[in-house]
């Protein structure tokens, strides 16, 4: 399945990565590493919702993943929010 970004989702990514760092040093890395994690969880799950904002809960983070799948082959994430 093919992940998406959209410019509202990279930025989000970007913003979490330095308000981690800043709170430990290499943290932004580790969050980075977690969302991989994440979303190649939700890319395995067997989802037919297609043009339905879903969430995702990261369990290492207090982060909220936004995203919708496109079609049987493209998850676009939408934006990715820290709770």
């Amino acid at each position: 399945m093919n992940i998406l970004l959209s410019s509202i989702a990279k930025n989000d990514i970007r913003l979490l990565m330095r308000v981690f760092n800043a709170e430990k040093q290499n943290k932004g890395i580790d969050f980075l590493e977690e969302l991989k994690e994440c979303v190649n969880a939700i890319s395995e799950k067997e989802k037919k919702r297609f043009q339905e904002t879903l969430v995702e809960t990261m369990q290492g983070y207090p982060v909220n993943i936004h995203y919708l799948l496109e079609d049987e082959k493209n998850i676009l994430i939408t934006a990715v929010f820290k709770t």
